[in-house]
């Protein structure tokens, strides 16, 4: 690997970490596509890019969902009994989405993250903050939390990110203030990376050929992002004091947009020529 790409990767390890520090959100939904398209340039199987690019953002998260739940456990902000009701529902469901995934087409997978990133930053575009409080709901039945819990673990394990997007909701839904909701969810993310990662390690039939891998987690990359995530994010938490909130919504919002784009036109889906990324 150039040294151009090393400092690629490392850029992206920075990035990532620090928008999550910005944001509060994990920094799967950049890792991504950002995995996917550096691993173009390196020139890794074409038939494998989307699936090494998920399979290697799982193994990331780990080292960054660590730190982050070790870090909301400190503040409180996590409700373990929540935790306790829905890990099993989302284990099955990352070990079924991931078995999906590995029978998809790259295509499909880049397809499908596409068209996941145009839905998450239209609706960050059009999400209004409300100054009220919700009114408190209470946590569903087991089968019911299970039942959620599966959703967010197949959508982690088919598109190789956290459980934010669908998880905030729903625990928003249970009548959990912010905070917590923020902390618990980030608590669902180290399960969904730690079983994601064994099964993109063990599930992935026989492509596992590829030079530095195994399974479809491609180690380089690892090693060269996650140590620059974690540098990022308290970099990112000290700008959340200086810039707005909603103009930092809004930046991560277009940026979403501009990646999402870019992906569907590489299916075919849409025709746009978009050379900055």
């Amino acid at each position: 690997m150039d040294p151009l790409s090393l400092g690629l990767f490392a850029v992206l390890g920075i990035a990532a970490g620090t928008l999550a520090g910005l944001l509060g959100i994990g920094g799967g939904m950049l890792i991504v596509p950002g995995l996917f398209y550096l691993f173009d340039l390196i020139q890794l199987p074409q038939d494998s890019l989307m699936h090494m690019a998920a399979g290697s953002s799982m193994c990331i998260m780990i080292c960054t969902a660590a730190s982050s739940t070790w870090a909301h456990h400190r503040q409180e902000h996590i409700q373990w009994s929540i935790f306790r009701s829905i890990i099993a529902g989302i284990a099955v469901g990352v070990v079924s989405g991931n078995l999906l995934a590995n029978r998809m087409p790259t295509q499909i997978l880049e397809l499908i993250f596409g068209i996941f990133l145009l839905v998450v930053s239209t609706k960050i575009f059009l999400e209004k903050k409300s100054e009220e409080e919700e009114p408190t709901v209470g946590a569903p039945g087991i089968v019911a939390t299970s039942a959620v819990g599966m959703v967010i673990g197949f959508k982690s394990g088919v598109l190789g990110i956290g459980g934010g997007a669908l998880s905030v909701p729903f625990l928003l839904y249970c009548g959990l203030p912010m905070k917590k909701a923020s902390g618990t969810s980030a608590s669902f993310t180290l399960p969904i990376a730690i079983v994601g990662t064994l099964s993109f390690l063990l599930l992935s039939g026989t492509q596992t050929d590829i030079p530095w891998s195994t399974g479809y987690v491609y180690w380089p990359a690892v090693l060269l992002v996650a140590p620059f995530t974690i540098l990022g994010a308290p970099v990112g938490a000290k700008f959340a004091g200086i810039v707005a909130p909603e103009k930092l919504r809004t930046i991560f919002a277009g940026l979403l947009l501009v990646i999402s784009m870019r992906m569907l036109s590489g299916t075919g889906l849409i025709a746009w020529d978009f050379p900055l990324i």
